[in-house]
């Protein structure tokens, strides 16, 4: 009997579906489900009465009573059930990166940029795609995150519930802090000695030694390990002790290594500690202690201290992927991320408003933005179901930065595969450049399909 259950984003599951692995403890486990979503249905709602779906944010959501992975829908739900072949072959990273390189070619007019290895790719035939390392691969591409640093092997995370892959990472990264060694400090310390050490407070002194004159109460300097740092480290695994099951040992281990430093008192005010250059490799470790102790994930949730949650947006991640994959596999190309220097509309002549904010701009010639959506052809074959909207943001991209071609780059999984060969076939313009006048051309829509790291030898 295990405490895990596990859908794909947009998964509808009922109590019924929790009994299998749950057995007679899935009423509970169901109700604290629903006691979360009912403050978070962003990130899980209600189908109706009696059913609860997963929304577009992927990881974990930890209960009393256990644990709802949530993993990306890079596959059909029969497939990813039946995930289980891990002899099956995948990309590795060399040849991944290759397929990201882009070939620009110097005309005498212009610079031409070509994606031919991109837009040729495809998965050889019964290839696997394990969701669950797809997601930890991502991870380690999101910006501004502690995953980047991780360097854990995924032979020993691929039957590791996810809220334990998390706490092994914080362990790995304490591990290099406890060989680098822990830091300690000076911190100014007043205490009714039997010995004068350091600054006699009078006022002080004769309040409590009035009788004993034997004694003294001084002010000293002490350089010892009892700092906000370590005792937000020490706090996290204090939490960390009663969450996990397969790392107990370990975190009592460490537990002791910290027994001269006290528990956090004041989370908040031990993460405004100054941490100065001599702490620089502890800034890792401290990202996963806000992460455990002030539920400061990447999407904030609400609720009472029984659950806990570690969710991210799919957009996001995919979007952070594609960027590094392209920047790394092109350093000597110009590629920014989020462009922020163009404005849709201005207020009263004076004010810009409306920021445009491409996800790529590449060589100052194409405009290309991510989205998580796996398309279909099912409803319109002429459209493969892009959103209309999404059109009209791209056409303004190209139209203020002076784009020539825009790229709208989706998912290749195994439930667009049939999809792109289709659109391979179609060309598509922006018949509404005809009115810009800085163009020879008309704008040109290029929609393309990212391969995904689902290798277990992934690094960013």
């Amino acid at each position: 009997m295990t405490n895990v259950f596990q859908v794909i984003e947009y998964q509808a599951f009922s109590e019924n579906d929790l009994k299998k692995d749950f057995g007679n403890r899935a009423n509970k486990f169901y109700k604290e489900l629903e006691e979360f979503a009912k403050n978070n249905e962003i990130f899980l709602g209600f189908k109706n009465k009696n059913t609860l779906k997963a929304k577009n944010y992927v990881g974990m959501i930890q209960t009393k009573s256990g644990i709802l992975e949530i993993l990306p829908k890079c596959t059909d739900l029969e497939s990813y059930q039946g995930e289980k072949d891990e002899n099956l072959k995948k990309i590795n990273f060399h040849q991944l990166k290759q397929i990201y390189k882009l070939d620009i070619q110097k005309n005498e007019s212009k610079n031409e940029i070509k994606i031919e290895k991109f837009v040729n790719f495809n998965y050889e035939k019964n290839y696997n795609f394990p969701s669950k390392q797809l997601l930890l691969n991502l991870l380690t591409t999101l910006k501004n995150s502690p995953f980047k640093k991780s360097h854990i092997s995924s032979l020993k995370t691929s039957k590791m519930p996810l809220f334990e892959i998390f706490i092994s990472m914080f362990l790995e990264e304490l591990d290099l802090i406890f060989k680098k060694g822990l830091k300690k400090d000076y911190v100014s310390i007043q205490d009714n000695r039997a010995f004068l050490k350091g600054k006699l407070f009078f006022s002080e002194n004769l309040k409590h030694n009035l009788i004993h004159k034997e004694r003294f109460f001084t002010e000293s300097d002490e350089f010892i390990l009892d700092i906000p740092p370590n005792r937000l480290i020490k706090s996290t695994l204090e939490f960390l002790k009663s969450k996990t099951t397969m790392h107990k040992f370990k975190v009592i281990k460490a537990l002791q290594m910290l027994d001269e430093v006290q528990l956090s008192k004041n989370y908040k005010k031990d993460f405004e500690y100054k941490i100065s250059r001599h702490f620089d490799y502890y800034e890792t470790l401290l990202s996963w202690c806000r992460i455990f102790l002030q539920k400061e994930t990447f999407t904030p949730y609400k609720g009472d201290n029984e659950a806990f949650a570690l969710l991210f947006p799919m957009e996001k991640l995919f979007e952070d992927y594609v960027a590094h994959m392209f920047k790394i596999a092109n350093d000597q190309v110009k590629i920014k991320t989020q462009d922020k220097t163009k404005f849709l509309m201005s207020k009263n002549d004076s004010e810009d408003c409306f920021l445009l904010k491409p996800d790529l701009y590449i060589q100052d010639h194409i405009i290309a933005d991510t989205k998580w959506k796996i398309l279909s052809d099912s409803d319109d074959k002429k459209q493969y179901s892009i959103a209309q909207s999404d059109l009209y943001q791209m056409f303004a991209y190209a139209a203020k930065f002076k784009a020539k071609e825009v790229w709208l780059i989706y998912p290749l999984c195994g439930r667009t595969l049939e999809l792109k060969e289709k659109s391979k076939k179609d060309e598509y313009f922006f018949k509404a450049s005809d009115f810009l006048n800085f163009l020879e051309s008309r704008i040109k829509l290029k929609i393309l399909f990212a391969p995904l790291p689902f290798a277990n030898d992934f690094h960013a």
